[in-house]
């Protein structure tokens, strides 16, 4: 990524979501002293978590893997699904070093390939569905911490182009999207139903040509609907997330995000 757009993300998203009401201490009564106070301010205050990484079980599904950030206060959630191919792990340190270890990272596995592959993939936008709503609900109960109505959803490949022909219903938790390299074309009536959920923007990266025709009519389409859509295309840099796709999507998440709270300096 380049130093350039690594540094507006960086200044972009330095301030956390604006925590929870503070926990407030019991009136002192007329014999109680100020010591007592402090102690009891002292004892309330909340455990400050170490960032981690870890697999997270995902009942009738294969496990997840879950980035935890630092601190004590809510944090918001990003949802990666991979490509044909792809996994978890690769995708939760994709975003982790595009968001420099802000948020919290969930990121779906899918089914293995099988045989001599060690990938995974998803079988169809149903199977990711699925997938994706008994994920983010382990992971909230897992983590209090993850804030609400600030949830970005972000798919390579398979997981945009699959995403594309189901999200709009699941807007209202996923009000932002991030599609690279996908190939489904969103139209008015998908665009609306986004919209009506909760939707609030879509970044389209493409590295291809035919992820950049298509995604040019989503935008269009989109924008008669009225949805904010832009498309990044890093033309020549192939089907891949990587190398000018990434420094793309790094340069224009202040402008997906500006709107939320819990990615707002």
């Amino acid at each position: 990524m380049a130093a350039s757009a690594r540094s507006s993300v960086l200044a972009f998203i330095a301030a956390s979501c604006h925590p929870a009401a503070a926990a407030r201490a019991p009136a002192l009564s007329s014999g109680e002293s100020a010591g007592w106070v402090s102690s009891t301010v002292k004892a309330v205050e909340p455990e400050i978590q170490a960032a981690s990484m870890r697999s997270l079980d995902v009942p009738g599904f294969e496990s997840a893997v879950l980035y935890t950030p630092t601190g004590s206060g809510p944090r918001p959630l990003l949802v990666a699904a991979h490509g044909a191919g792809g996994s978890p792990e690769w995708e939760c340190e994709y975003w982790r070093r595009l968001t420099n270890g802000f948020a919290f990272l969930l990121c779906l596995r899918g089914t293995a390939l099988g045989g001599s592959y060690g990938g995974y993939f998803f079988r169809d936008h149903r199977a990711l569905e699925k997938e994706l709503v008994a994920a983010e609900r382990v992971a909230r109960s897992n983590e209090p911490r993850i804030a609400l109505g600030s949830a970005v959803y972000a798919g390579f490949s398979q997981g945009a182009s699959m995403a594309s022909a189901m999200i709009a219903q699941h807007a209202g938790e996923f009000p932002f999207l991030v599609l690279i390299e996908g190939f489904e074309l969103w139209n008015v009536p998908r665009a609306r139903t986004f919209a009506r959920a909760g939707g609030r923007r879509i970044l389209f990266a493409c590295g291809s040509k035919e992820c950049a025709k298509v995604a040019e009519a989503s935008v269009r389409w989109l924008g008669v609907a009225g949805v904010e859509a832009k498309l990044e295309y890093a033309s020549g840099t192939g089907h891949s997330p990587l190398g000018e796709v990434m420094t793309r999507i790094a340069s224009s998440l202040p402008w997906l995000l500006g709107g939320n709270e819990c990615w707002r300096p």
